[in-house]
């Protein structure tokens, strides 16, 4: 899991953003990096900082406006795995299948911290953004390289996940150069950012 979480959530707009990473030892891998690059990407074309990558396509600010949704809100959108399986190919070989999407939170500050609460609003802009993304998402992925990547890294961790849980038998030093790898990660260079958003 990899998320931007902001260090004061009582102000959202100004406060920076603290890369979360669970298990934590994916901070400064090759892995985390991906997520990270793809996460903020997300939140890049969400905001309508890039033209969207198919055409029709609308961030959610030009959402916001289309619908006229006037109501202040605060919210963020992720990269989800929908749907996982390792399919056996005619020749017996195995094949990591994943079904990606976007899923929508609006955050929402409580008593006990900030809080994401699931977008039921069929029209709300975080969920046409969304479900808009979701369906495009192989043709997206296609076009950005950070999309197609964390795909990518999806089918390695679904095929990894069955390896370990049928008990497949591999050679001894896959566990060790994984334990070999983390050990010789450096701490995460910068565990914050700016704050990432945008006012029309």
């Amino acid at each position: 899991l990899f998320s931007l979480d902001p260090v004061d959530p009582n102000n959202l707009k100004e406060s920076p953003q603290k890369k979360r990473y669970e298990p934590e030892w994916l901070a400064g891998t090759s892995v985390g990096d991906v997520m990270f690059q793809a996460d903020y990407h997300l939140k890049e074309l969400s905001m309508g900082e890039y033209a969207m990558p198919v055409v029709g396509m609308l961030s959610v600010f030009d959402w916001s406006e289309t619908i006229r949704n006037e109501s202040e809100w605060a919210g963020r959108e992720w990269f989800v795995v929908r749907k996982a399986e390792v399919r056996l190919a005619e020749d017996k070989t195995l094949i990591p299948h994943v079904k990606m999407g976007v899923e929508a939170r609006e955050q929402v500050v409580t008593k006990d911290g900030l809080v994401d609460a699931p977008v039921t609003g069929a029209n709300h802009p975080l969920k046409r953004f969304a479900d808009s993304f979701t369906r495009n998402y192989d043709l997206i992925a296609e076009r950005k390289s950070v999309v197609f990547h964390l795909r990518e890294l999806a089918k390695a961790s679904v095929m990894a996940k069955y390896l370990i849980d049928s008990h497949t038998r591999v050679d001894e030093s896959w566990y060790s150069l994984a334990d070999e790898i983390v050990a010789a990660t450096p701490p995460e260079a910068h565990p914050e950012i700016p704050p990432l958003w945008n006012m029309r």
